[in-house]
């Protein structure tokens, strides 16, 4: 139930970060993400204490897919409308 719960969230998450930040680093997280919920997995069926390492490194993982999102949707906005792209200028720093 937990994992059918999450996966919706996981996968718009994934699929943002990855559309408009960056597709490698959105795969490695994603990656990241399943293991995390494999350690939740295993977890849960030995013991209930032991499954809070595997949830809280997908939970992790999730909120820095949705940041990771949100910037690069808010760079797209600002490069479409105003005109200017924080991640190039980034890129040209260093």
């Amino acid at each position: 139930q937990n994992c059918v719960e999450f996966y919706p969230v996981f996968i718009i998450t994934l699929w943002m970060a990855g559309w408009y930040f960056n597709q490698v680093f959105a795969t490695c997280l994603g990656l990241m993400y399943i293991y995390g919920r494999h350690l939740y997995f295993w977890g849960y069926s030995e013991a209930a204490k032991k499954r809070i390492t595997g949830f809280r490194l997908s939970l992790g993982i999730l909120a820095l897919l949705t940041l990771l999102g949100a910037l690069g949707i808010a760079n797209s906005f600002m490069d479409e409308y105003l005109d200017l792209n924080i991640a190039k200028k980034l890129r040209r720093q260093f």
